[in-house]
């Protein structure tokens, strides 16, 4: 599973860019209108992914000239996810707004929004780059009434609440030139989800000590991933990335049937095992696949892959080339 692009007004003519975004804006999970004076120069990225049944989408915006997207009832009526959306900053600025809430949200500032009521989005002008990372999941997944989260909408989630901060490095660790996360993550972050607003709404926040290592463990293969390619990765390098002493690190994977080292070599295999089925791929020397995600020695690479996957390389290739 991979990160699939929405929409990307680099793949247009710069006149046709504003008319490009407001036509895909209507297309995203909870579509928008777009208003406001055509800016000179706009960018405007989104990619989406599915985890189970939560929508993950990353946006990257910049325009020169203030523009305003608006989610109105009648585009509610058109499309409604019934979902509630965790909005986070990675860069830049953006001002949301609902239920008469002003939010001005900054890099790493997070907020709720819940995308069956009316909401607006203010989007600054150039120099700064708006980088956001959003993730939706079902109201009906999460057992606390609706009136109660309405409280919550439109306000920065408080940055000492339990579990905001490892969700937040998680989602900032996202990369969509990377896999999109394993399905099986869906449970773990609705769970997280769920405790952030228990815990905000002053109830137990109800996220488990085994649910934190899962989302801990997600956080740091995704910090492993974009280093796959330097064979001298080794634990004080993820420690560092991780802002981990490397005795905490090794304590994340306490009972986990892992140890950092061996998280690693895993995640390679499998970026190596994706290599080897990627049409785009076909021709590339399996020595340098394997090289490009930190391998060195190709006796060592072949006896990890035949052991992980009880079957070698070559015939991986050979039966997905047939």
């Amino acid at each position: 599973m991979q990160m699939q692009m929405l929409y990307d007004t680099r793949s247009v003519h710069p006149l046709d860019r504003y008319d490009y975004y407001q036509a895909a804006s209507a297309t995203e999970l909870a579509p928008v209108a777009v208003d406001g004076r055509a800016p000179g120069r706009l960018l405007a990225v989104m990619s989406t992914a599915r985890i189970g049944d939560l929508e993950l989408e990353h946006v990257t915006w910049s325009a020169n000239a203030q523009l305003v997207t608006r989610r109105t009832q009648r585009f509610i009526q058109a499309r409604d996810p019934q979902c509630y959306r965790v909005f986070l900053c990675a860069s830049g600025v953006m001002i949301g707004e609902q239920e008469g809430r002003p939010v001005p949200l900054r890099a790493t500032d997070m907020a709720l929004f819940d995308l069956s009521s009316p909401c607006d989005s203010t989007h600054g002008i150039e120099p700064t780059r708006m980088r956001a990372v959003m993730l939706s999941i079902p109201r009906s997944q999460v057992p606390v009434p609706r009136v109660a989260v309405r409280s919550l909408t439109s306000t920065r989630v408080p940055r000492a609440l339990p579990g905001r901060s490892l969700i937040a490095q998680f989602l900032l660790g996202l990369d969509p030139a990377l896999p999109a996360p394993d399905p099986a993550l869906a449970d773990v972050l609705r769970e997280s989800v769920t405790g952030l607003i228990r815990a905000w709404l002053g109830l137990p926040s109800g996220i488990s000590p085994r649910t934190r290592q899962t989302l801990w463990i997600a956080h740091l293969s995704n910090l492993i991933r974009r280093r796959l390619g330097d064979p001298g990765l080794n634990v004080e390098q993820l420690a560092r990335a991780a802002h981990l002493s490397r005795r905490s690190l090794h304590l994340l994977f306490r009972d986990s049937g892992l140890t950092p080292m061996r998280l690693v070599k895993q995640l390679r295999l499998r970026e190596c095992h994706r290599s080897l089925l990627d049409p785009a791929m076909a021709d590339t020397p399996i020595k340098d696949l394997i090289t490009a995600h930190g391998y060195l020695r190709p006796d060592q690479f072949a006896r990890d892959f035949k052991q992980h996957f009880g079957i070698s390389a070559s015939q991986v290739r050979a039966r997905h080339t047939r």
